[in-house]
């Protein structure tokens, strides 16, 4: 009976967890690579660049893009992640460059939501 309640316990503590945040390496569909790190939680999560980059990955295109806040979600762009330094200055003339206060504000409305749906459960 313990090890069933000691069971529940770390079940309903354990479905949420951080994202992995140590540097790794990630591939695009064109077969380049760059490196960059997990962020965010259940609630929101990114990939970010050394540079601060923020991306998300497009299942479409098999890419990571630069991210974007639409309808209060983060979202892929469309405007593919290029980690060199001229193909880079090229696609961000496009983009306008996702800005962390604005992530971390979505970041902190989601939680909030979360946490006001499990105060009415």
């Amino acid at each position: 009976m313990k090890f069933l309640l000691l069971f529940f316990f770390l079940l309903n503590t354990l479905q949420a967890a951080p994202a992995f945040d140590k540097m790794r390496e990630f591939k695009q569909a064109d077969g380049t690579t760059f490196m960059a790190k997990g962020q965010g939680n259940q609630h929101l999560n990114w990939i970010e660049t050394k540079n601060g980059d923020i991306l998300r990955y497009n299942q479409k295109s098999k890419n990571y893009e630069y991210a974007q806040i639409v309808d209060n979600t983060l979202k892929a762009s469309g405007e593919k992640y290029q980690s060199s330094r001229a193909l880079k200055a090229k696609s961000l003339k496009t983009q306008t460059k996702l800005s962390k206060d604005s992530l971390y504000n979505l970041w902190s409305q989601k939680r909030a939501e979360a946490r006001a749906k499990r105060a009415v459960k």
